[in-house]
C-alpha cells in the first residue's frame, strides 16, 4: 500500500496511489458496516435454522401419516 491522498468532496474517502484503490478512513463507518454484517449473519442463521426445523418437522408429519395408513391398513 503506498501513499494516501484526500478525495475531493469527501471526509473520509481516500486514494491508495499505489493501486488507485479508493479507501473508507471512517472508523465510524467501517463499525456500522460489521455490525450489519453481523446482524445479516445472525438473520440468515435464523432461517437456515427453521428451514431445517421445518423439514424436521415435515418427516415426522410424513412418518406419523404413514403410521396412521398402517394402523388403517391393519384394522379394515
Amino acid at each position: 500500500m503506498g501513499e494516501y491522498i484526500k478525495v475531493k468532496d469527501s471526509h473520509t474517502l481516500l486514494r491508495d496511489q499505489g493501486s488507485n484503490a479508493i479507501v473508507n478512513d471512517s472508523k465510524y463507518e467501517y463499525e456500522n458496516y460489521m455490525h450489519l454484517k453481523r446482524q445479516k449473519e445472525k438473520e440468515t442463521d435464523k432461517v437456515n435454522n427453521l428451514e431445517s426445523e421445518i423439514d424436521t418437522l415435515k418427516s415426522d408429519v410424513s412418518e406419523i401419516k404413514d403410521l396412521f395408513k398402517s394402523f388403517i391398513e391393519k384394522l379394515g
